[in-house]
């Protein structure tokens, strides 16, 4: 309440100025009728609060990621804007995903749905992301030099298993489902069939969407776009040969290519249009009803002997969840997911809080580039589950991980002496194997977890449990394939999940603009002190770290013997 009167006061004290403030608007009014956006390399959905000296900080804007919420509020001034006829979109190298690329393919679609002339601009050339995103565009110029690598999509797993021998460490996994392969890397020397037979339907996916994209571009069709492929690289005149560009242009040459008859038009940098319409004279009085975006992003980890918090925390996760169940401006949430899974009982408890809210207030999960095992175990609890075309979902599946050393132990002398209560006191000992006792009692867990697990997802999908498990068993979808099979309601982006929470919350029509998305984060908790675990693990959880960060995550939760709802430890990248 007095923040309200402070704001109203403030109000009042301006309000002699409005006439200034108002000339002085007119006159600083962008005079362009085309707009410039330069993505940077890396995207992120929302906006992240920086630090205000950040600002005064040289080159920081450039390393910073390009947030696709202003991408759409850009875009939604633009289409509003009889001003504006047409948005130059400069794609650098990107070093994000999939399904993030898709998203940005969205916004082109809008801006051309709402009457404006796109224009790609590859001054850098590019690969399959670039070309993916270039090709919603009506027209695409490269720079004279510039690469177009049109490769096609591969993706590389890496199997440890003869490294792990020669140190004499090992890790035995019991996973339930056929395709749950999220050991596989540390347990296998090559390749299992059914990860080759879901990892090639995955890429057939993304493939057959990269090629139909590309075919949309003025002069191009399907064959032309295979033909590209058949090429490999195209350097800048070549890409125009192959139709994939309109034509060639350095940057000082963009203005005269974009007029049509070779005279220079004005470009406005989108930064300077966007401060200029976002621009207010008074503050806001009092607060509005919003929609709560939740993040559950990276590894979903527990706190658990030998391991910090990284990743999602359960338990800021749960405190975000429920500060949203009780902020009554609060409309409704939208779980932005983008995770491979982690530990299955942190992931259950935040399925729980999911589940709580959702008797409360509309819950929309949106899966980022991958949302699978943990992720979409999360997910199942809402109401709606929006995904792209692109997103790797589903992985409906257990794994229950341990990690061996005894062949370490004896190559350096270490003798390991046990004194216990009960037979299977020291089962998850780095020191010994199971014993068949033992393997039982961990196949039981496992195959209850997984009908756990299944069971959550036929009651979140409102599908028969033999239904559900059919497409369970550990195998990940594309969101095509995911929408086919019911396990994803509908495709789309975040910006689709938050109006798809206003339609569940019933925000009338006409106000749904008013209503803006605000990210809903919890203050960090802080963990008790670690212990520390076991030499020989210690040892490969180092080892694992410099590797790849997900191969520790994964070794980390087989260390403190927990059940694991995850993907792939070394996650394989679609490039």
């Amino acid at each position: 309440m007095l923040i309200a009167i402070a704001r109203a006061l403030s109000n009042l004290i301006r309000l002699p100025l409005l006439p200034v403030w108002w000339l002085l608007r007119q006159v600083s009014r962008p005079r362009g009728r085309w707009l410039l956006v330069r993505l940077r390399p890396r995207l992120s959905e929302l906006e992240r609060p920086r630090p205000f000296f950040f600002r005064f900080v040289p080159g920081i804007a450039k390393v910073l990621p390009t947030p696709l919420e202003t991408l759409r509020r850009l875009c939604d001034h633009a289409v509003a804007d009889h001003r504006i006829s047409g948005v130059v979109i400069e794609i650098p190298h990107l070093l994000s995903g999939w399904a993030t690329c898709a998203s940005v393919r969205d916004v082109v679609d809008r801006l051309r749905a709402g009457g404006k002339r796109v224009v790609a601009y590859l001054p850098q050339g590019g690969s399959n992301r670039e070309l993916y995103i270039a090709s919603a565009a009506e027209r695409v110029l490269v720079g004279p030099q510039a690469t177009v690598m049109s490769l096609g999509l591969s993706v590389e797993s890496r199997y440890l298993k003869p490294l792990l021998d020669k140190l004499g460490v090992g890790v035995q996994a019991i996973a339930r489902g056929d395709y749950k392969t999220a050991a596989e890397n540390l347990t296998r020397e090559s390749m299992s069939e059914p990860q080759r037979e879901q990892l090639g339907a995955l890429l057939g996916t993304m493939h057959g969407e990269l090629v139909r994209s590309l075919a949309t571009l003025p002069g191009m069709d399907e064959e032309r776009a295979a033909a590209m492929f058949e090429r490999g690289f195209l350097r800048g005149a070549e890409a125009v040969e192959a139709g994939f560009a309109e034509a060639v242009c350095y940057e000082d040459e963009l203005p005269a290519k974009l007029s049509g008859d070779g005279r220079p038009v004005k470009l406005v940098r989108a930064p300077r249009y966007l401060a200029f319409k976002d621009g207010t004279f008074f503050a806001r009085i009092l607060p509005r009803p919003y929609v709560a975006v939740v993040e559950v992003h990276g590894a979903i980890m527990s706190q658990a002997p030998g391991m910090g918090r990284t990743g999602s925390d359960p338990d800021q996760l749960a405190v975000a969840l429920r500060t949203a169940r009780h902020d009554r401006f609060a409309l409704g949430v939208v779980l932005h997911i983008n995770s491979p899974g982690g530990s299955a009982l942190a992931s259950d408890l935040i399925h729980r809080e999911v589940v709580r809210l959702r008797e409360k207030k509309p819950v929309i999960a949106c899966f980022g580039d991958v949302a699978a095992s943990g992720g979409y175990y999360i997910g199942a609890g809402a109401d709606a589950i929006v995904a792209q075309p692109v997103t790797v979902t589903g992985s409906i599946g257990v794994v229950t991980a341990r990690v061996m050393a005894r062949q370490l132990f004896d190559k350096l002398g270490v003798r390991t002496e046990t004194v216990k209560t009960a037979p299977h006191a020291d089962m998850f000992s780095p020191a010994r194997e199971l014993t068949g006792d033992e393997q039982g009692i961990l196949d039981r867990e496992t195959e209850g977890f997984y009908r756990t697990f299944v069971s959550i997802v036929a009651e979140g999908r409102n599908k028969p449990y033999e239904e559900i498990e059919l497409l369970a068993r550990g195998r990940v979808w594309s969101g095509v394939d995911a929408v086919a099979r019911g396990l994803v309601d509908e495709l789309g982006g975040l910006d689709r999940a938050i109006e798809l929470c206003k339609e569940r919350a019933r925000v009338p029509e006409i106000a749904r603009r008013r209503v803006e998305a605000r990210t809903v984060r919890a203050r960090r908790l802080e963990p008790p002190p670690p212990e520390p675990p076991a030499a020989a693990a210690e040892a490969t959880l180092a080892l694992a770290g410099a590797l790849a960060p997900e191969l520790g995550d994964l070794l980390r939760l087989a260390v403190a013997g927990e059940r694991v709802l995850y993907w792939a430890p070394l996650v394989p990248r679609v490039s």
